[in-house]
């Protein structure tokens, strides 16, 4: 799996270092270890990875308020995290974790595969009205938050959305674009990704064919796919 890894690195990295022998393995590595612990697929971890970073160990996006540093969103898995004064998360999952740790690979990939299980394990929320009795015996809408059950959209789509799940726009696609990605690795490492079986990948476009995990649609995934599949297969990936 590691050298499958690098192979990939090589592919997709623009301007930055490769990765020698000893990076891979601690790559692959700490991507099947989180995997298992969380019950995830390692290739839809590696797919969050490419779609985030391109796989940079060092990528850093910082977001200002007010001329002031609010946020960077870091390392492979792009993590989010909300600085204090001190240069520690203060948000989520996240608190208290000091962002300079945050960028070693192993624990920004096992915090990444933590956000995944998560959002996939009831993180999520979705707004229902429900109609209650008033103290009058009469009924009234109100509007409760319950736990998403991802009807519309795979579970990750909330490792880019947060708590809801945004269904207009450009940003409901998400969840197809990290698929493309997690069917490409599937198909290379020989894998299983049970994931993909979902029926509720992605929302639907009216009049357009549907989104399928085998058809990339923007530019960016036709190539990325492209580069993906162009390397060799390897073995089968063992999770134990």
């Amino acid at each position: 799996m590691a050298r499958t890894i690098c192979a990939i690195k090589d592919k997709i990295r623009w301007q930055t270092p490769a990765w020698n022998e000893q990076k891979c393995q601690e790559i692959g590595r700490a991507v099947l270890a989180s995997a298992k612990r969380h019950n995830l697929s390692p290739t839809l971890l590696l797919a969050v990875m490419i779609n985030e970073s391109d796989l940079n160990e060092k990528a850093s996006r910082p977001t200002m308020h007010d001329t002031k540093l609010y946020a960077k969103d870091s390392g492979l898995m792009g993590l989010r995290c909300v600085l204090d004064r001190r240069g520690h998360c203060v948000n989520g999952n996240m608190r208290g974790t000091a962002w300079t740790q945050l960028m070693d690979p192993a624990t920004n990939i096992e915090m990444g595969a933590r956000e995944l299980a998560y959002w996939r394990d009831g993180g999520a929320t979705t707004n229902v009205v429900v109609k209650l009795r008033d103290r009058s015996g009469h009924l009234r809408p109100v509007l409760r938050k319950v736990p998403c059950r991802h009807k519309d959209h795979a579970y990750w789509a909330h490792y880019n959305h947060g708590p809801h799940y945004i269904n207009q726009g450009y940003p409901r696609h998400y969840p197809h674009r990290v698929a493309v990605l997690d069917h490409a690795l599937a198909a290379v490492l020989s894998v299983d990704a049970p994931e993909l079986a979902s029926k509720h990948i992605t929302v639907h476009d009216v009049g357009k064919r549907d989104r399928t995990v085998d058809r990339p649609i923007e530019q960016r995934y036709k190539k990325l796919c492209t580069q993906i599949q162009s390397v060799h297969s390897c073995s089968a990936v063992a999770m134990n």
